[in-house]
This record gives structure tokens, C-alpha cells and sequence, in this order.
């Protein structure tokens, strides 16, 4: 039923769009080589198609579509009409397939990271691409001397892991089986077939100008389903003298309680997941940024946690039309326990076509 709401939604705002200019496509591509030490892995994620426009003055359309470097057909990442302006109250509302204004980086395509990949942590709360899901949200801007916006979303489907064969918590699956290694708080167990539990997101968000060169933003997110929730907040510190120079810090944190399972593996019922990073990132001129972060994650029950630092630098030589991106961070080995590091060296290229960049300044 919802999925029909949303599709009427979308297909009634394109029917009554009273503009006449031309949506915007956009190309993104890249190409990734890792493992620069020793046995160097070259790959693409493919090509994302992004197409933009606005439906009429009051709202706009973004359509995102993902071919993989691979023989899978094309996948759908977002759909959604978002209504920026004309409804009472100050309200604003998104509808379609999107990603959630949930925590600060879960809106983000990967290809605008200046770190290249996802933190860890993030990543194992949101899955490994991401918090996306077919739903209705509504954003209040609230009446307040600064910024200040609140949204509440309902989606068609929760936040749920994808198990690709290996555990993303870094340690391998001899440690679940018989629980020896983590005191039987996590133990895997597969539940196929299983239907999605609906999920509800709220997000409390400010952006303060402190003066004319230096901003705060910070903001405070909450999920449920009936087998999960979390709560989690996030703040953004910039100093922008200019277009191209600018410093910022960012950071996020959240606490994931479990349930009874998590990743298609089950977990202590009071287990709890705490996830965050933090990063420095620093653009000094119009070419070139350089920066670092720290990435960690926890489970307080099985007392198994990972801190990863990394530096990471980028060059963007034609503006933000394409960015090369170089990243050393300190990685788990995940055939030697999760106690055992190695340093990961990840160099990308990425290049666009249209006005969706890859890089913002």
C-alpha cells in the first residue's frame, strides 16, 4: 500500500509539473586500485546515472540509477520528489526511494567521501552502502533564530545487514560457532525468507553561523523497527574564508541496540553496538585537500572493538569535474582475528559528466 502511495505521489507531481526546462543528467564514474603493497586489486563500481530536475517551482525530482561492473542489470538507488516550498507550517516533503536524514553521512553517495570508503563502524550499523528505503518524510523548519529542522520519516523497510559471506565486525566465523572467543554473544544463525519490518526515523538537526567564515551544525537522529533501534548525534565544524580553502571537522556517534540479531547472526538480547568516527579534513587550495580519520565500533558485551586511524589525501585538477583520492588506514585482517592490523593503501580516480560532481568544495 505504501509503495502505490508513493508511486501516486511521484507520478502526480510529474503530471502537474508546470515547469518547461529540461531535467540535468549526470554521469559518475571510477576506478579503484587497494592493496597497493602487495598483490594490487584494480576494479570499477561501475557508472551512477543521475537524473535532476525540478517538477515545478515548489518541487524537485532526483532519480539515481547504479550499473555495477558486472552482467547485473541496473539497479534503482533513489527515486523521490522532494516538495522544498508551499505548504503551511514551514513543512517540507520527500517521497519515493532516498536515502533517510538519518545521522550526518547516510544522505551521501560514496563518491562524494574524501576518505574513499565508509567508516567501519557506520557502516556496520547503516550496511555496507547504506541506509536506502521507499517511504514518505516530512521535514518541519522550525520558527527558531537559526537554522533549526526536524524530520520524521516511515519506510517500507528497515535497516537490515546483508551477509556477504564474511563478518563485517573483522573477525572470521570460527569465533561464532561455538562462542569460545566472545563468551556466546554472538553465534551465527541465518534467517532466510524472513519479511522486512517497517521502519521510522527521526532526525533533530541546527546549523548555527558563528560569523562569516565559520559554521556549526549539529543534530541528534533516532530509529526503530519492532526488532531494533538506535540513537545516535553528529556535529560539522567548518572555517570557509573562501570558495577553495576551508577546514573542517566532523564527527558521529551511535549506539545500536541489538535485539537478538544483527548481520544474520544472533546476538546477546541486551547486546549493544557503539559506532563512530571522527575526521579532519583540510582544503588549502583549489587542487588539493588533505586530512585524517578515526574509525571505531564496539560490542560492549563480546567486549570485541577496533580503532582504525587513516590519512587521506585528494587532488582535484579540472575543479570538481574529477578528483584522484589516495587513502593508508590501518585495517583489521580478517583471516588472522580481529586484533591483527595491516595497513591498506586505496588510491580512486573519480570523473563526471553533467552537474553532479564528485567533488564539492
Amino acid at each position: 500500500m505504501l509503495q502505490k502511495l508513493v508511486g501516486g505521489l511521484i507520478l502526480s507531481g510529474f503530471l502537474i509539473g508546470q515547469t518547461t526546462a529540461n531535467p540535468q543528467f549526470s554521469l559518475v564514474g571510477d576506478l579503484v586500485m587497494d592493496h597497493l603493497q602487495k598483490d594490487p586489486n584494480l576494479y570499477s563500481s561501475g557508472i551512477e546515472i543521475a537524473v535532476q530536475g525540478y517538477v515545478n517551482p515548489f518541487a524537485r525530482s532526483d532519480v539515481y540509477l547504479h550499473k555495477h561492473n558486472d552482467d547485473s542489470p541496473i539497479e534503482l538507488e533513489e527515486a523521490v520528489i522532494t516538495v522544498e516550498r508551499g505548504l503551511p507550517f514551514g513543512l517540507g516533503l520527500r517521497a519515493g526511494k532516498f536515502r533517510p536524514d538519518l545521522g550526518k553521512i547516510n544522505k551521501d553517495h560514496a563518491h562524494l567521501f574524501p576518505f574513499i570508503e565508509a567508516p567501519k563502524g557506520i557502516s556496520m550499523v547503516l550496511g555496507e552502502e547504506f541506509y536506502t528505503a521507499t517511504g514518505l518524510e516530512v521535514n518541519w523548519l522550525m520558527p527558531l533564530p537559526w537554522y533549526s529542522n526536524l524530520s520524521i520519516g516511515y519506510f517500507d523497510t528497515g535497516i537490515s545487514g546483508q551477509d556477504d559471506g564474511k563478518d563485517e565486525s573483522g573477525y572470521n566465523d570460527h569465533d561464532h560457532e561455538g562462542g569460545d572467543s566472545n563468551d556466546g554473544h554472538i553465534d551465527e544463525e541465518h534467517h532466510d525468507g524472513e519479511k522486512q519490518p517497517k521502519g521510522s526515523s527521526a532526525r533533530w538537526s541546527h546549523f548555527i553561523d558563528l560569523n562569516e567564515v565559520n559554521h556549526f551544525e549539529f543534530g541528534t537522529s533516532y530509529y526503530v523497527d519492532h526488532e531494533k533501534s538506535f540513537g545516535g548525534a553528529d556535529f560539522k565544524y567548518k572555517w570557509r574564508p573562501n570558495k577553495y580553502r576551508s577546514l573542517t571537522l566532523q564527527g558521529e556517534v551511535i549506539q545500536f541496540e541489538l535485539s537478538d540479531k544483527h548481520e544474520e547472526k544472533t546476538v546477546h538480547p541486551k547486546e549493544v553496538l557503539t559506532a563512530g568516527y571522527l575526521l579532519v579534513n583540510f582544503q588549502f587550495n583549489k587542487a588539493w585537500n588533505v586530512g585524517v580519520m578515526g574509525d571505531f565500533w564496539q560490542f560492549e558485551l563480546a567486549d570485541i572493538h577496533s580503532m582504525d586511524p587513516s590519512i587521506f589525501i585528494g587532488f582535484s585538477p579540472v575543479e570538481e569535474s574529477a578528483v584522484l583520492r589516495i587513502r593508508i588506514g590501518q585495517v583489521a585482517n580478517d583471516h588472522e582475528g580481529h586484533d591483527k592490523k595491516h595497513l591498506k593503501t586505496t588510491a580512486q580516480l573519480i570523473w563526471s559528466l553533467g552537474p553532479h560532481k564528485p567533488h564539492r568544495y
